[in-house]
């Protein structure tokens, strides 16, 4: 979203306003619409341009802080807050801490093997932009070969595979360690 998008659709509110007008609140409405609320629009000022200018700056350079600290795109950031309006979104950036959450604290009190739903959540709300996710836990046989949730766990079993080979270790002899649980859990 750029600023131009910003200021041609009506700032704060629905598409509802024409060009060149936001919402301002709801009115009780008249005529065909009475006994019903509708927008309550205004026409935009010169004033409120400029404010929406540094509003908006204020939001772009939260976010590039935000994409520069977890070191993703900016462009991922600005995809994962479209759902905002644009009120929610000055809020984020006006109220944008970084979040510093303990993934791996959520996990060891889930106690699943492999990270848990939570544990996922938690590690993308620390890093967002990531796209990590829960293990496959399917049964292979239940899975359809190739699909996409057979080649992740596919991947998945390969990569830990060899991780269990660089560190010599064997699910025979150990099997309490959490990479064999979590290769359990993913039926590798």
């Amino acid at each position: 979203m750029r600023l131009h998008e910003i200021l041609t659709e009506g700032v704060a509110g629905p598409k509802n306003c024409w060009p060149g007008h936001r919402k301002v609140g709801t009115q009780p409405g008249t005529g065909k619409n009475k006994g019903k609320r509708v927008n309550d629009c205004e026409k935009i000022k010169k004033e409120d341009i400029d404010e929406l200018a540094e509003e908006f700056d204020l939001i772009e350079s939260a976010i590039n802080n935000l994409a520069l600290h977890n070191q993703v795109d900016a462009e991922l950031i600005w995809e994962d807050l479209e759902s905002l309006s644009d009120d929610e979104l000055y809020v984020f950036a006006v109220t944008q801490e970084i979040v510093v959450e303990d993934w791996q604290k959520a996990n060891k009190r889930d106690k699943t093997d492999g990270m848990s739903k939570k544990a996922v959540n938690a590690y993308r709300r620390e890093n967002p932009g990531s796209k990590l996710k829960t293990a496959v836990t399917t049964k292979p046989s239940k899975l359809k070969k190739g699909s996409k949730a057979s080649k992740r766990r596919s991947s998945y079993c390969s990569r830990s595979r060899g991780q269990m080979k660089m560190h010599s270790i064997s699910c025979a002899k150990t099997p309490d360690k959490a990479i064999c649980k979590a290769r359990r859990r993913g039926n590798c």
